[in-house]
């Protein structure tokens, strides 16, 4: 498996060390919380659910949210994490992978704002659910690249 990610996010740019070298880099000259990050992006399924089932007070905007460089990671994918990751196929997956996430998450919100709520419910099993699936998986790739610890791992570094 970390032998597939290296091969994954080298493209036979650079030696692994080389990547992994940037990737540590990249994520503590900007201080990305990939745990953060996770999270946020795993929430959103949550949020869009419960906006479905009409259970969410939250104002959700399709305009909004289909900006892929406003939350914390897509900060840091057009900012950090381009300059010193961007040659590196892995990061471009990543790049657009988090695009699609946020654009196929306004689409889910514009249908069910449209009143096609069953459609809505479709992207969200479908196209929302396999970027978010994607965007998950890449940021576990690049904390593993990074080194970062989790769990007890972490509490014990500290």
């Amino acid at each position: 498996m970390v032998l597939d990610l290296f091969k994954k996010w080298l493209g036979g740019a650079d030696t692994d060390a080389q990547m992994r070298r940037d990737v540590a880099g990249a994520l503590n000259e900007s201080r990305l919380d990939i745990e953060a990050a996770l999270m946020a992006h795993q929430n959103w399924k949550l949020r869009l659910t419960a906006y479905l089932e009409g259970r969410s007070a939250e104002d959700l905007r399709a305009e909004v949210i289909c900006f892929d460089d406003r939350c914390d990671l897509g900060k840091w994918i057009h900012g950090p994490g381009v300059r010193r990751l961007g040659r590196y196929p892995g990061f471009t997956a990543l790049r657009e992978n988090h695009r699609m996430f946020h654009y196929s998450a306004s689409n889910v919100v514009a249908v069910a704002q449209a009143g096609r709520r069953e459609e809505a419910e479709r992207l969200l099993r479908g196209v929302y659910a396999d970027f978010s699936h994607r965007v998950i998986e890449e940021l576990r790739a690049l904390r593993a690249l990074g080194g970062r610890r989790t769990g007890p791992e972490r509490a014990r570094q500290r």
